[in-house]
């Protein structure tokens, strides 16, 4: 019996240690595909990398104040499950992405105050350093995202983009 329980054990101890090493290259492969689209892009786009995570800045911000922790940001945004760039849209606040989609939105601008809001390490990363006015885009793996979990319609371990329209900065 003590044999037994003991082979079950390592058993699944393999079994952890073989998903962890899969997620890692999950995430790896993830970010080798983000890497590689950032390259395909114009090089009239400045790129932002913050630990992982990649802003690609569309169009520049008409401030000269940048975001950091402690500051509210107002924004409206279209997260993408990345997929060589937008794959499908998974939610949005834009009330033309919402209505081209056939989501439903009031169209109000989203309201977090940076580093103290419950959201997603690759969120808090890309948002630091935005400007009032900027259009960008935030990607990153599921490493920043949501991980190993399901997220309502997300699966698991699944890389994101997020097209971000920043409408004002309030320092606090």
């Amino acid at each position: 019996m003590g044999k037994r329980f003991l082979i079950l054990c390592v058993a699944a101890l393999l079994a952890v240690c073989c998903d962890k090493e899969d997620r890692k290259n999950t995430y790896a492969n993830q970010e080798a595909l983000i890497d590689s689209y950032i390259s395909s892009l114009s090089s009239d786009y400045e790129v932002v990398y913050n630990g992982g995570v990649v802003r690609v800045i569309l169009e520049e911000g008409s401030s000269s104040e940048t975001a950091k922790s402690g500051d509210s940001l107002y924004f409206h945004y279209s997260g993408y499950v990345f997929s060589r760039g937008k794959g499908s849209l998974f939610a949005t606040n834009d009330k033309e992405v919402a209505e081209d989609a056939g989501f439903v939105t009031d169209g109000k601008a989203f309201g977090v105050r940076l580093g103290h809001s419950a959201m997603v390490e690759g969120l808090k990363k890309g948002l630091e350093g935005v400007k009032t006015g900027e259009h960008c885009y935030i990607i990153f793996s599921a490493r920043y995202g949501y991980g190993n979990q399901i997220m309502n319609t997300l699966p698991k371990l699944t890389p994101l983009l997020f097209e971000m329209k920043i409408d004002r900065i309030v320092k606090n």
